[in-house]
């Protein structure tokens, strides 16, 4: 039997706005076959960042973006 893998379990907020494109493209990546959840969006996207990052391939316009959001986690 394989080892399954460990995970680690992350609690962040989010606005309401967050939530509803999370939301959304869980909806979008779905099918009548297999149902995609926010979690799995989220973890996609951590493994789609990553992946920009190292490749030098990161819009300039996300840091800014992090930045401004920066005052609202506080």
């Amino acid at each position: 039997m394989p080892k399954r893998e460990k995970s680690k379990r992350l609690q962040v907020v989010i606005t309401e706005k967050q939530d509803s494109l999370l939301t959304k493209t869980a909806y979008q990546l779905s099918n009548p076959e297999r149902l995609v959840s926010k979690s799995e969006v989220v973890r996609l996207g951590i493994e789609m960042l990553n992946k920009a990052v190292e490749q030098g391939e990161l819009d300039p316009k996300l840091l800014t973006a992090l930045a401004e959001n920066d005052t609202t986690d506080e």
